[in-house]
């Protein structure tokens, strides 16, 4: 567990080059970005509309797939991005240390350290070291009954906290149990079950966590901290902005989102600042230039041609902006992607 992967090796780099404008310029100019899309590497400064900020099951349980909970490393030295699952997921640091910023709270969490974030709930996670491991424990949404359900019933924080998280009130976003190094052997085994990847391995697995989920309960409630949040619903609006925005970005001007959603313009920006790190100048610049590279990905238009579609009568004016997010012209990005 300890070895780098071929991403976290990517990511250390790009991370280090982060420090230096000069160097980081290099390293942007260096990537490969067919193979960057092709592995979903998360890339701000040159793939930023790639960043998954809302993610379903499907992000992780395919259709077709039988398993209902899912165990992974979290990949060193990703960069952070705010998003949400529709999925609980829960955090454990095998060893080191993490940040995360959940809802409003930035919070350090250490070895030994579980956490249980809400369905819904945006947060972010940094891991920024070689020695740092943090898990990632994922549960599909269709399950959440299952393993939750009996944990639901009682009257303490912690039973409130499961049945929000089923039933979508989320005031409470997290719970984090510092359990030091109890949980270790039981992560190291979660970790084989999935690896072993039989017809028994699924259900195994939804019994270890209905176990180890009541287990922590009961031994760590006075080891517990948690969160109360009254952000939620503004949470909910800025998903809601976003997507308004990306159905009607060729005319849509700031005023118009206030008035469609009843609410102030600086409220709106703050919004989209606040759920993509960028105004909405920013958003649209990217939204455009997504666009332009479906089209020249899978249509014979030409760069003059996309740049009429999307709004640019002055072709130059197009190419660079596509240039500045991207790093390269349309007409090299084309040869690059066909290659």
């Amino acid at each position: 567990m300890t070895d780098m992967n071929d991403d976290e090796i990517f990511y250390r780099d790009y991370f280090n080059a982060s420090k230096n404008p000069a160097a980081l310029k290099k390293f942007l100019a260096g990537v490969n970005i067919p193979d960057a899309r092709r592995r979903h590497l998360i890339i701000p400064d040159l793939l930023p509309e790639s960043i998954p900020y809302h993610m379903n099951d499907e992000e992780y349980f395919a259709a077709d797939d039988p398993r209902n909970v899912f165990i992974t490393p979290h990949n060193r030295y990703t960069p952070a991005f705010t998003h949400r699952h529709v999925f609980f997921e829960i955090a454990y640091v095998y060893s080191g240390h993490c940040t995360q910023n959940i809802g409003m709270k930035r919070i350090s969490f250490k070895e030994g350290d579980m956490v249980f974030i809400a369905p819904g709930i945006c947060h972010t996670m940094e891991v920024f070291d070689d020695e740092s491991i943090v898990f990632n424990i994922l549960i599909r949404k269709g399950t959440f009954h299952q393993i939750f359900l009996p944990l639901a019933r009682g009257d303490d924080i912690q039973s409130q906290f499961f049945r929000e998280g089923l039933y979508n009130s989320h005031r409470i976003e997290y719970l984090a149990y510092h359990t030091g190094e109890s949980r270790k052997d039981f992560i190291r085994r979660i970790y084989a079950e999935q690896r072993t990847n039989d017809n028994y391995s699924d259900q195994i697995m939804i019994g270890m966590m209905i176990t180890m989920t009541a287990e922590i309960m009961r031994n760590f409630s006075g080891k517990m901290s948690c969160s109360y949040s009254d952000e939620t619903v503004e949470n909910d609006e800025g998903f809601s902005v976003l997507g308004y925005l990306q159905e009607n970005f060729e005319s849509l001007s700031l005023s118009e989102m206030a008035r469609h959603f009843g609410f102030s313009e600086s409220q709106c920006s703050r919004l989209i600042k606040k759920t993509t790190g960028m105004t909405l100048s920013d958003w649209k610049r990217i939204i455009r230039v997504r666009r332009a590279e479906n089209m020249l990905l899978n249509t014979d238009k030409t760069v003059a041609e996309i740049s009429l579609e999307l709004g640019y009568e002055n072709t130059e004016t197009f190419i660079r902006l596509f240039r500045k997010v991207l790093h390269v012209t349309p007409g090299e990005y084309k040869r690059l992607t066909k290659s």
